[in-house]
C-alpha cells in the first residue's frame, strides 16, 4: 500500500498493488529478505518467517532499469546489445535478461 503523509502526520491513501512490484528488489537488499519466497510460502498456507515479520532496514539501495528501445518511435520492440558488460563487485545485484548478442547489426540512431 501506498501513502502520502502531510506534515502534521495525517496519512493519505494513495494506492494498494496486490502483486510484487519491479521495485521489489529494493527492499529484498534493504531488509535482507526474500520477497518472493515468502509469497509463495503464504499462498502455500504457510506463515510469514520470523525474520521477516521482525526485519528491520540494514541498509541503504538503488535501482537502475536500463530499457533498450527506438527514442524515435512511441512504442517499439527492444533493441539488441551488440555489446553488453554487467556491472559486479561487493554489493552489486544484476537482475537481468540481457546478454550480448553475436550476430548483432550495428546501427547508429541519430
Amino acid at each position: 500500500m501506498e501513502f502520502l503523509v502531510d506534515n502534521s502526520g495525517h496519512f493519505y491513501f494513495m494506492e494498494m498493488n496486490t502483486r510484487i512490484q519491479v521495485e521489489h528488489t529494493i527492499t529484498e537488499e534493504v531488509y535482507g529478505c526474500d520477497l518472493v519466497k515468502e509469497q509463495i510460502r503464504i499462498a502455500a498456507g504457510e506463515r510469514l518467517s520470523p525474520h521477516i515479520a521482525r526485519a528491520v532496514p540494514r541498509l541503504h539501495a538503488i535501482q537502475c532499469r536500463i530499457n533498450a528501445e527506438d527514442r524515435r518511435k512511441i512504442s517499439s520492440p527492444p533493441g539488441e546489445n551488440c555489446i553488453y558488460y554487467a556491472p559486479g563487485g561487493r554489493g552489486i545485484r544484476v537482475d537481468s535478461h540481457a546478454y550480448t548478442v553475436t550476430s548483432c547489426r550495428r546501427t547508429t540512431i541519430r
